[in-house]
């Protein structure tokens, strides 16, 4: 009995860990990629594949159908978290960096 308690107990805990492991996302880091060109630039990705971008610690889920509408709202929503008016303007004219993308495993 201790024995089929152990066998269930181990099962349990092998598929918890496997759920785990399956539910994580994919992560890729990204290097010279600004809001402004990303759709240029990382063309070796699907659009569609795309769960979130981030820039730095800042990060935003993005609906795949209207990407490029919600890179603006991922724009207006990053410059809203600034508070210094000078660089709201700057990331404004020069795009805010993306430091990775997470996708959908």
């Amino acid at each position: 009995m201790k024995r089929l308690f152990l066998y269930i107990l181990a099962f349990i805990f092998l598929f918890i860990i496997n759920s785990t492991v399956l539910a994580q996302d994919r992560t890729l880091l990204l290097s010279d990629v600004n809001t402004k060109n990303f759709v240029n630039k990382v063309t070796y990705v699907s659009l569609s594949n795309i769960k979130k971008i981030c820039s730095y610690d800042y990060c935003e889920y993005v609906n795949t159908q209207e990407f490029e509408n919600d890179l603006a709202g991922f724009t207006k929503k990053y410059i809203a978290s600034i508070s210094d008016v000078e660089t709201q303007k700057t990331l404004l004219v020069k795009g805010i960096k993306i430091t990775k993308i997470i996708l959908y495993d």
